[in-house]
């Protein structure tokens, strides 16, 4: 047999569904198998996929035993002369097997090889080639020198910056997301070191591969789509620190202890210096925005106080010792009330921004005219401040948007259309899953071709189709138009800033970077769950400590009206002190928000579980605090 492929899926099986898709096209003539271990996954991943492909042998594991070992697992059960270790988020190119294999009967001297990798945006990946770990490179990296030099040979050594990425080279280091070994160097070499659970093993191996006198070759002839790091996206703390002991291992097992040593104590300040900015950076950038828009209110309503007594008042104070401390207080009240109307949630819209700072706005003119006589001193003030500080608060957003800041999630990129590469037959199919699950119809379809007249346009000319439609996706179908043709195209439009979606014909999913497409029985891609908005949980917990708080104050009434006082006295407590909330899932699912256990659910009481699952997943997508209000109205002796 000639190759044998092995991928490790923890979690991913709509990634792995698109991988399995593109890879069986890409085995066309190749005698190979493919074998899935499954990492302790908890989403069905194995009783999805293996009706779909009965090519795949699959073998299950109960827990997750690391990469390092689950691919040793499989590795034992191999059987061609050269293994394929792929990830599951990953799409390889129609030619990438046959070419790859090729190089290998071409060049004895090759023990192992990877490809040219590029994300799920079109952008190429650095770490398709890279340098044994060092102090020196693990500093210029951690410094940020390698960015800021990223051609040099002495800065950007991690990524070996200075080498072209269309030419092929010997290297040091192969990602493990896609690497062809030679089997029997793999037996000689024992696999994959067990020492290494998450990160390094590819390091490890590239090294040991190099020792036994064979070279890595990056290999640029073909190139392949790495969604990188779906399975394990959160760049935690305890990831960073499972990368530098990686390294750590690394180092030890392979380095004279001198080096060891030295690189151990730089490691562990890296990881404390990491740790450190990450906490501050998870502190600070929360609470950066409306910092920021404090002080420009406080800017504003100071200018106003200046400008009222130089103008109106003829330079004559207002004599109100209060107002001194009137200007940071109404500052506070202006960002809080601004927050409670949903200007800070997750994606911005210039409406809510409007309507958010006219309510903080009047809730700053409503809280001055409660103020005593005595320390009062211009409604004026207020009014001119609040709108200045509404034009100033837009503007800085309209910078933010202009910056592409983190801070931010423009509209733009929340709304906007989707047009859809693929033929004729191909469109019809994804139009029917969009409208299916996402209940949105894409805007048309294009070409790649140039004699497709019955599409909206070609690829190349999609700037132009931009001038009349904001086109924020792009959904690329895999079937009539090859995974290589695809992945050219994604390059070249790369630079345009779409959000990038891959399916392949005759598939339920799509997948794209940090977005699940499940298909027909799930919502798909980009799913707006408003139960989610950080402006629909303030205002749910809000409902449910006004609710619990006035149960709790006419409670002796509850012992003439309800059924079970005392249970519902219980209840009340509960979701006063958080532990539960007054509506909830009937029947809670991974696949949709997190929420409190619930007294009540939001449909009818029933054993269909289906049912109860359409319920809580309508409950989820189109949640508003009154809904709960009139479900604990209506199941108020069910409490």
């Amino acid at each position: 047999m000639q190759l044998s492929i092995v991928i490790i899926n923890y979690n991913v099986r709509y990634f792995l569904e698109q991988c399995l898709s593109v890879l069986e096209r890409a085995m066309a003539g190749i005698e190979a198998e493919v074998i899935v271990v499954d990492n302790g996954s908890s989403d069905g991943s194995v009783a999805y996929l293996a009706p779909l492909f009965p090519f795949v042998r699959f073998i299950e594991s109960a827990e997750n035993l690391g990469f390092a070992r689950a691919n040793n697992l499989a590795l034992a059960q191999c059987s061609g002369e050269l293994v394929l270790f792929l990830n599951p988020d990953t799409l390889i190119a129609e030619d990438t097997l046959q070419k790859c294999i090729g190089h290998f009967s071409e060049n004895p001297s090759t023990g192992a090889l990877g490809v040219r990798m590029i994300d799920g945006k079109g952008k190429f990946l650095p770490e398709s080639k890279r340098s044994f770990p060092s102090p020196w490179v693990s500093f210029a990296k951690l410094s940020g020198l390698s960015a800021v030099f990223p051609r040099s040979g002495t800065f950007n050594r991690y990524a070996l910056g200075y080498l072209d990425e269309h030419t092929d080279h010997p290297v040091d280091v192969l990602a493990g997301a896609c690497m062809f070994v030679r089997k029997t160097l793999l037996t000689q070499l024992n696999g994959f070191d067990e020492s290494y659970f998450l990160y390094g093993e590819d390091v490890d191996l590239s090294y040991r591969v190099k020792k036994a006198g064979y070279n890595n070759i990056y290999f640029s002839r073909t190139s392949i789509i790495h969604f990188k790091g779906e399975s394990s996206r959160t760049q935690s703390l305890l990831r960073v620190k499972h990368f530098y002991h990686a390294m750590l291992v690394f180092v030890k097992k392979h380095y004279n202890a001198g080096a060891a040593k030295i690189f151990s104590v730089f490691l562990s300040m890296a990881i404390a210096l990491r740790g450190l900015i990450a906490a501050v950076v998870k502190l600070v950038k929360p609470v950066l925005l409306p910092l920021v828009d404090g002080a420009l209110v406080f800017i504003s309503l100071q200018s106003m106080r200046f400008s009222w007594i130089s103008k109106i008042r003829n330079g004559e104070d207002f004599n109100v010792p209060f107002v001194v401390w009137a200007m940071p207080l109404f500052s506070v009240l202006f960002v809080m009330m601004a927050a409670l109307a949903g200007v800070y949630e997750r994606r911005y819209k210039t409406s809510r921004m409007l309507a958010g700072t006219a309510f903080a706005t009047i809730c700053m003119l409503a809280v001055y005219s409660l103020l005593p006589e005595n320390i009062r001193f211009s409604r004026g003030v207020i009014l001119g401040g609040g709108c200045m500080a509404a034009l100033l608060l837009l503007l800085f957003r309209q910078v933010l948007i202009a910056s592409n800041s983190s801070l931010l999630i423009a509209e733009k990129e929340a709304g906007g259309q989707t047009v859809v590469v693929s033929s004729e037959e191909e469109y019809i199919e994804i139009k029917r899953l969009l409208l299916s699950t996402l209940h949105a119809e894409p805007l048309g379809r294009i070409s790649i071709g140039k004699n497709d007249t019955g599409a909206l346009c070609n690829i190349d000319e999609l700037s132009s189709l931009e001038k009349s439609f904001a086109i924020s996706r792009i959904i690329f179908c895999i079937g009539e138009n090859s995974m290589r043709s695809i992945i050219a195209v994604s390059e070249s439009v790369s630079k345009q800033n779409k959000r990038f979606l891959f399916h392949t014909a005759g598939t339920n999913s799509m997948i794209g970077s940090q977005t699940l497409a499940p298909g027909k029985e799930m919502i798909v891609p980009e799913i707006d769950f408003r139960i989610a908005h950080p402006y629909q949980k303030r205002m749910k917990r809000l409902l449910d400590v006004i609710l619990a708080s006035l149960f709790l104050l006419v409670f002796p009434l509850h012992f003439i009206v309800h059924p079970h006082p005392v249970l519902f006295l219980k209840h009340s407590l509960s979701v006063l002190q958080g532990s539960k909330t007054w509506v909830g899932y009937g029947h809670p699912s991974g696949s949709l928000p997190h929420l409190k256990p619930g007294i009540l659910s939001p449909g009818e009481k029933t054993s269909n579980a289906l049912l109860s699952q359409k319920a809580d997943q309508l409950y989820a997508k189109n949640y508003d605090w009154w809904q709960d209000f009139l479900v604990v109205l209506r199941g108020y002796k069910r409490l």
